[in-house]
């Protein structure tokens, strides 16, 4: 089990014997691994037998199978009392909404799972991803474990050949080689390899951030200027060697490479893997790759190479967001009303009483906005909506009718809805539980729908001062689980609200359950 740990999480040794829970009240579930760099939980079963032609039982994976259905409906009881000390660190993972939940059976039996196994996963994994990718599958044989243990003996030692186009060669003061790499051939690196690819980054790869989402856009839509809009790659290695095919020309080489790793770019290459797995064309990908030999590099000269490729300031798309002369227009106008207004990077952030930030802003002014998908964007991609300052969305949400007194009024909505939600959220278990935390931006949404906050009105904090936000939040989000309970009973809350569809869905019950009940009311 903590080889398969190794396997497909990277883990250290030491991380991999801590996430151990097998025992008599481990519910089926022998490791729980969190892993809150790449947003994954995994959740895994292990069985060792002697006899390589007994094969895995439907019932051992039964078991297995609803106890993880347990763990990510936060469902702790006796039964899996050995998973409790996990509980907090699962918990507050599965509030995001981009995490992965990764189930592994690990066995030592030559067979092929059987038939039964085979439906019944297919059925769980159907189940559980119908709204939305949250679960997936692998497993871990004792072939893959004899590889994982060779290989992690020194986990860095990964040779390849690259092939490089447009290349240079620098010799000193050490030497390194630079180029053009096809994106397919780096995918598939990681695709061999996995995370042991980037064992001396200091990062692995996040499954989900606005980078990564921007990665994988461009690979899809525009994947001639990807070399273009990319920052590269960067690796270390012990040798690197170029093979006397095609001489000195530059345009094409070929070099052998020994013990690579990866020392930034890591979100490159796992964006591009993931953007093939989602159907891209790598074709027309390409990315500037650069590699630097150790050999007669003076003592600790790989921790200063990448450290310092590490901290350097990479453009977000809320950058762009400062050259819009209507952000230096509402800080103006925040700062008349005493408040303080940030919308560039580095800058401190106020605190909630002293004033708000474009993110605050940005969302509060999504869901204020009447259109669930803004709503929605805010919560999966908000970076989405700072990426063309000229047009929709942003235009919609940031214009010279934009007023920072507005602004202010819509966060401070939002800032009593989140409070009001992050309370009552500890007082419910379960899925119940999981719907008040990702419903956020949606029971946000609908709470603007009830106020009806004017854009036009000079004094928001009039209008939100005369009613009483914190039990209209309350009433939404029992409208909202009541809607989840009966439209999505089996759904893991957090793939509905990441889904535009499913959300539209759920809004037009909830409208109407509001409207009936207002109507007997009335």
């Amino acid at each position: 089990m903590a080889l398969s740990l190794l396997h497909y999480a990277g883990a250290s040794p030491e991380e991999a014997a801590a996430a151990i829970t097998d025992g008599a009240l481990d519910d089926g579930v022998d490791c729980i691994l969190v892993n809150e760099a790449t947003k994954t939980i995994i959740l895994g079963q292990s069985k060792f037998s002697s006899n390589v032609n007994k094969g895995f039982k439907l019932n051992e994976f039964v078991r297995f199978r609803d106890g993880c259905k347990r763990v990510i409906r936060l469902q702790w009881d006796d039964r899996n009392a050995n998973l409790h000390p996990h509980a907090p660190r699962v918990e507050n993972l599965l509030k995001d909404i981009d995490t992965k939940v990764v189930l592994v059976v690990a066995h030592t039996s030559e067979q092929e799972l059987s038939e039964d196994i085979a439906r019944d996963l297919e059925h769980l994994l159907s189940e559980e991803n119908k709204y939305g990718e949250l679960m997936v599958f692998h497993e871990f044989t004792l072939k893959e474990a004899a590889e994982t243990a060779r290989s992690h003996v020194r986990p860095e030692n990964i040779d390849v050949t690259v092939l490089l186009k447009n290349w240079g060669l620098r010799e000193k003061p050490y030497k390194a080689a630079y180029g053009s790499v096809a994106g397919a051939d780096v995918v598939a690196w990681y695709e061999a390899h996995d995370q042991r690819l980037f064992a001396e980054n200091l990062r692995y790869a996040i499954e989900k951030s606005e980078v990564n989402d921007g990665i994988r856009a461009t690979s899809r839509d525009d994947p001639e200027k990807f070399w273009y809009f990319n920052n590269g790659i960067t690796a270390i290695c012990d040798e690197i060697e170029k093979q006397p095919m095609g001489g000195n020309n530059t345009d094409t080489g070929v070099f052998d490479v020994k013990r690579i790793s990866v020392i930034n770019g890591a979100q490159t290459i796992s964006s591009l893997a993931k953007a093939k797995g989602e159907g891209a064309d790598l074709s027309e990908v390409s990315v500037h790759l650069r590699v630097i030999s150790l050999t007669g590099t003076p003592e600790n000269f790989s921790v200063e190479v990448t450290t310092a490729n590490n901290t350097q300031n990479d453009l977000s798309p809320v950058d762009f967001v400062a050259a819009d002369p209507n952000q230096d227009r509402i800080r103006r106008e925040a700062a008349q009303l005493g408040l303080i207004y940030t919308f560039r990077r580095g800058e401190d952030e106020p605190g909630k009483t002293e004033g708000f930030t474009i993110r605050l802003a940005t969302v509060a002014a999504a869901c204020a906005s009447g259109d669930l998908r803004l709503a929605v964007a805010a919560k999966r991609y908000i970076g989405g909506l700072w990426e063309n300052t000229k047009r929709e969305p942003y235009t919609r949400l940031f214009n010279e009718e934009t007023s920072a007194a507005w602004l202010w009024g819509a966060v401070r909505t939002a800032f009593i809805v989140d409070d009001t939600l992050e309370t009552a959220s500890k007082e419910l278990e379960g899925r119940e539980r999981l719907t008040a935390v990702h419903a956020n931006r949606f029971i946000l949404f609908v709470v603007f729908e009830i106020l009806e906050l004017d854009r036009s009105s000079d004094d928001p904090l009039e209008t939100i001062s005369n009613v009483d936000i914190s039990n209209i939040t309350l009433a939404v989000l029992e409208y909202v689980i009541a809607g989840v309970n009966d439209k999505f009973p089996d759904a893991y809350p957090g793939n509905i609200f990441k889904n535009t569809e499913r959300q539209a869905e759920l809004l037009a019950v909830v409208r109407a359950s509001m409207a009936e009940d207002q109507g007997e009311e009335g």
